[in-house]
């Protein structure tokens, strides 16, 4: 059996959706990798704030309370001294856009960091973005161990 032969007006079709294929493919790699990439500067930091949070439970007590009554009090100013010189000095200072650090209480501590991400595709988009903002808050809590 003869299968039909297309007709001189369809020859070569497919040749033309072959460059539309190539460029929707192009730009769903470029969005997927933006888009890892928020992810991978969210999980950053949320990784700092966690880690802040710990260090500031522990190391921003108010020594003379401790000594004293062996409370558990955390210093605010001694707080923020503290989380500035720790976020200056890690992989996410560059990006850094806001950091907020809050003694709840007088044994609580909540850490919240805000981290510019710069889209390395979507600027070649006219109209598109720059980047985006993203969040992380963490709470820890100064106890006896």
């Amino acid at each position: 059996m003869n299968s039909p032969r297309p007709t001189g007006r369809q020859r070569g079709s497919v040749l033309m959706l072959m460059p539309a294929g190539v460029l929707i493919v192009l730009l769903l790699g470029a969005i997927s990798f933006d888009l890892s990439l928020v992810f991978l500067r969210q999980r950053q930091a949320s990784g700092v704030a966690v880690d802040l949070a710990n260090d500031l439970a522990s190391a921003a007590l108010d020594e003379a309370t401790l000594r004293g009554s062996g409370a558990f009090v955390l210093d605010p100013r001694r707080a923020e001294d503290l989380a500035a010189s720790f976020v200056g000095g890690s992989d996410v200072a560059s990006q850094l856009t806001s950091l907020e650090v809050e003694v709840i209480g007088a044994d609580r501590v909540r850490v919240t960091i805000i981290l510019w991400v710069d889209y390395v595709f979507a600027k070649a988009i006219p109209g598109a973005a720059e980047g985006t903002s993203v969040t992380a808050q963490a709470t820890a809590v100064a106890s006896p161990g």
